[in-house]
């Protein structure tokens, strides 16, 4: 292929795509299955179609965007990533990859050179976990992570389940049991993301050849003291379900960083306290914890080490600690053939890579359950995502696309 990415189309599928928006001037609001993420994938249709592409959607709403190869014999690849938000997120994280994924597949179709396998680039739903406290429910589907009890199972915060949101976007969830998990096989899967991190931009390079996703493993916890007087109940007689928490917070903190792990991470992003007055000790709390490792045995001993120092704090504070595990998902490594033709492809179009490790987890984490799987990641200025300020030079993201392109056409005639 002798052209390259068009970073004008790029910056104006970004830009345009953000006005599916329910938070605009405020970061980048765009919950799954919301108004806003239905407008957004009839932009995504449109675009596909205008690329030559033939447009599928499944009834978890994942968007596949197909350009046919010369033997349908072969199982395809596929590329793409997703396009729902964070609260007040940035409009780069998983756009990026979409838009890469379409410029790909215009790049290789007006090529005119032949390849042998189907190449799809693919929009999946509910990466982010802000709706129903789980992630990449397209990708868990497809990979028959999620089962049809979960459908009715994850809830929103207002309480309406998955299943209900489902039908109230046209979909047909009672079809869940016969559409999943996805039967054809595929052959590899090539995503494009926002690092997330500085690494690459420290580093001065365009292109991140990823060797590792790390996986998420999430747990609600809920501690259970005693609601009193702030004023009237003396600091030894305190059951405080605030403290106690706090405490598990800061454990989670030491322990992570106590790790000799290759790469791990604890997290507590959301808290609420029960009757939250300011006169008042709390009597409930309930907080999130997100665990991340590239390594499952890692993430393990961590949470063996956790949950023996919850008991503890359970027994010194006088409180009851419960948690639920919404997740304990097991990292992947990536395909070191994927990796090599990325490497090989960003030297032979003379763009600086470097092999790094994802910390965030990606639709690919899930779909390493189906196939081989391989990402590339394109610099975050100053490692901000999940934010308002997140940025990428589009001319990154162009750069990005080129290698994505040439690797997706290598795998794409391979037998």
């Amino acid at each position: 292929m002798d052209q390259s990415a068009d970073v004008k189309s790029i910056e104006k599928w970004i830009e345009e795509l953000d006005q599916f928006n329910q938070t605009p001037g405020n970061g980048t609001t765009r919950p799954v299955y919301s108004k806003e993420d239905m407008e957004a994938r009839g932009y995504i249709r449109d675009l596909m179609l205008s690329a030559g592409l033939t447009v599928n959607e499944d009834n978890m709403g994942n968007l596949f965007g197909s350009l046919p190869g010369t033997d349908q014999s072969l199982a395809p690849v596929w590329t793409g990533s997703h396009i729902d938000s964070v609260p007040n997120g940035g409009k780069y994280d998983g756009a990026a990859g979409v838009f890469a994924g379409i410029e790909a597949l215009r790049m290789i179709r007006e090529s005119g050179l032949p390849h042998k396998r189907n190449i799809s680039v693919n929009v999946y739903s509910g990466e982010e976990m802000s709706r129903f406290g789980v992630c990449c429910i397209g990708s868990r589907a497809l990979t028959g992570r999620l089962k049809p009890n979960d459908l009715k199972s994850h809830k929103e915060p207002a309480g309406k389940s998955l299943y209900q949101v489902l039908k109230d976007a046209g979909y047909r969830p009672d079809a869940f049991e016969s559409e999943f998990p996805h039967k054809a096989p595929v052959y590899a899967s090539l995503e494009l993301h926002i690092e997330q991190n500085d690494v690459l931009e420290k580093a001065g390079c365009s292109v991140g050849v990823v060797t590792g996703i790390c996986a998420p493993t999430n747990l609600i916890v809920d501690v259970y003291g005693v609601q009193s007087h702030a004023g009237g109940t003396g600091m030894t007689a305190r059951r405080d379900a605030f403290m106690a928490a706090a405490e598990i917070s800061l454990l989670l903190e030491r322990l992570a960083l106590e790790s000799d792990s290759v790469y791990i991470t604890g997290t507590v992003g959301e808290m609420s306290l029960e009757p939250n007055a300011a006169n008042v000790i709390p009597g409930h709390v309930t907080f999130s914890i997100d665990i991340r490792s590239v390594a499952l045995e890692d993430k393990d001993d961590l949470l063996e080490k956790l949950f023996a120092g919850m008991q503890e704090i359970t027994e010194r504070r006088k409180v009851c600690v419960e948690h639920t595990m919404m997740n304990h998902d097991k990292p992947v490594i990536c395909d070191e053939h994927i990796a090599e033709i990325i490497r090989k492809s960003a030297a032979d179009l003379g763009i600086p890579a470097m092999d790094i490790v994802s910390g965030p987890y990606h639709d690919s984490l899930i779909l390493g359950d189906i196939t081989k799987v391989g990402m590339i990641f394109v610099p975050s200025k100053d490692g901000l995502s999940h934010n308002k300020a997140e940025w990428t030079d589009t001319g990154d993201i162009a750069k990005g696309t080129d290698v994505l392109a040439k690797a997706l056409f290598q795998l794409a005639n391979e037998a």
